[in-house]
């Protein structure tokens, strides 16, 4: 079935099986658990952590085992992907902002064949529209903005008057970037972020309802097939024991490599995703530049990560990229910290091999007796999808059940480069306008591991390039449901949990009626 088409078949209710299994229990999956019981649906969701996250230890070696990175050699991941298993998910571990994505993310490619021709797609690119337009996701965007009490201001659009600055935070470190950005010419905003990340009380109203069981500590561990091809269940397992589930929908609402490794599994079996499955693969190569504000203290540990004075004129399409090299950019930030615990001292430490750090830094206890005085600028570029970015199943490593680990092919094209040496430049700009005295960054480096990965099972309407259609259902599998950054044919430069709770909306919503109607 393509995007828009009317009606999907679906199979009939039976007396023993629910309607909906949902795989992981994140933001889409809670979001659309939520949705699917609300309309009266039997619904049996599946979490391979625990119902507290702070008792979430590590990944679950079944369902996110350390994968291999390909390259001359291939070697072992470090560790698993970055992520939680646990009810709520990696929203747990981000800063709470929720941003939409801006809408040229959604028309990269024909908007950029118009403006600046064919020649700007970069060599190797798979870049492709979205199915479905950001005004389309607007009203489930509302949704969620209302429901988890989104504050701050959206990115203005470049015809919208400036928004107000930002409110002052003790130590007025967002405001003096705020200034700093005007000085510019830029219109900066408070980033918008839900009051908590902790997302679990979407499911409060439908919890206790007879027709929803959260089942916890149970690793989806393979697809169950029909004779057609169609997905009818998950093979679940919790400690030693394994089960079938079976249900007239199964929805993946998993990260990136949970889905796409569940996918790539049963393909071997005949299952659904085409040659598209494990392809068009993006991640976020998080971008930082520090400034030094030598005995300044920036007052920056008074807030959260969340809190932070933003500007838009870097992302999507929102300068001339004629001649630049490269596509696409991001929103850029100055945030509060919070405490500055290990991640914040490891990442100024990685970033000390710059020449253009301050020396002082480098004592053995100068972060410490320093980092008052360090600011720091962070984009999360945008990356288009390759020909050679992509995951596929490892022969040679596998997880405790003896299944394969991921084979993941990444790493930073000649247009990912010359992108963040852009942003990185503005980045520093900024700081010296805010009153630094030096700026210095780590240099990009590819990060596959990271909580904002994209692709692998991309949306659109032929199945030949695409393996769900707009609404989420595999092509050739119209019982299986498949949700999250997955889907995504662009990165954007934005953070993508809002845009991953909208499309599940949707996506839930559109299933509910289908299934009510079956």
């Amino acid at each position: 079935m393509t995007a828009g088409s009317p009606a999907e078949p679906v199979r009939r209710r039976t007396a023993s099986a629910p309607d909906v299994l949902v795989v992981g229990l994140g933001p889409a999956g809670l979001v659309a658990t939520r949705v699917l019981a609300a309309a009266g649906l039997r619904v049996h969701a599946l979490e391979a952590g625990p119902a507290d996250p702070r008792r979430a230890t590590s990944r679950s070696a079944l369902v996110a085992p350390a994968p291999t990175i390909a390259g001359r050699p291939d070697r072992p991941a470090p560790g698993p992907p970055a992520g939680l298993n646990a009810v709520g998910g990696a929203k747990q571990l981000a800063a709470a902002q929720s941003y939409r994505l801006d809408p040229w993310t959604h028309v990269a490619r024909s908007a950029s064949l118009r403006r600046y021709g064919r020649d700007a797609l970069p060599a190797g690119s798979t870049v492709a529209d979205w199915p479905l337009a950001a005004a389309e996701l607007a009203p489930f965007h509302d949704r969620i903005e209302a429901l988890l009490e989104v504050d701050g201001e959206r990115a203005p659009d470049e015809r919208d008057a400036p928004p107000l600055a930002p409110p002052r935070a003790r130590g007025d470190w967002t405001a003096r970037m705020a200034d700093a950005a005007r000085d510019r010419g830029w219109r900066p905003f408070a980033a918008p972020a839900t009051r908590t990340p902790d997302a679990r009380g979407l499911l409060d109203p439908v919890r206790g309802r007879d027709q929803l069981t959260v089942e916890t500590g149970a690793a989806a561990t393979a697809l169950l097939l029909g004779p057609d091809g169609d997905v009818v269940g998950v093979r679940v397992r919790r400690g030693s024991v394994e089960r079938e589930h079976r249900a007239r929908t199964v929805v993946l609402a998993g990260g990136v490599p949970e889905n796409v490794r569940l996918l790539l599994l049963a393909a071997t079996a005949g299952g659904p995703g085409g040659a598209a499955l494990g392809r068009h693969f993006m991640a976020h190569n998080l971008l930082a530049v520090h400034g030094w504000f030598p005995g300044e203290d920036l007052g920056r540990d008074a807030g959260t990560a969340a809190e932070a004075t933003a500007v838009a004129e870097l992302d999507g399409d929102r300068f001339d990229h004629a001649g630049l090299g490269f596509l696409g950019g991001s929103i850029v930030q100055a945030a509060m910290s919070g405490p500055r615990g290990m991640a914040w001292r490891t990442g100024v430490a990685a970033s000390l091999a710059d020449p253009d750090a301050p020396p002082e830094l480098r004592a053995r206890d100068g972060i410490d007796r320093h980092g008052a005085s360090i600011g720091t600028v962070w984009a999360q570029p945008e990356q288009l999808p390759r020909d050679d970015h992509r995951l596929e199943l490892d022969g040679r490593r596998r997880d405790p059940l003896g299944r394969p680990v991921l084979l993941i092919h990444h790493g930073l094209a000649d247009d990912d480069r010359r992108r963040a040496a852009f942003l990185m430049a503005r980045m520093a700009e900024w700081l010296r306008a805010a009153g630094a005295a030096r700026t210095w960054a780590a240099p990009p480096a590819p990060q596959p591991l990271g909580t904002h990965l994209y692709g692998g099972t991309r949306m659109g309407a032929d199945p030949a390039t695409a393996v769900v259609d707009g609404h989420g259902v595999a092509h050739g599998a119209p019982g299986l449901v498949v949700l999250g950054s997955s889907t995504f044919p662009t990165s954007g430069g934005r953070g993508p949990t809002q845009t991953i709770e909208a499309l599940a909306w949707r996506a839930a919503r559109r299933r509910a009626a289908l299934l009510r109607e079956g």
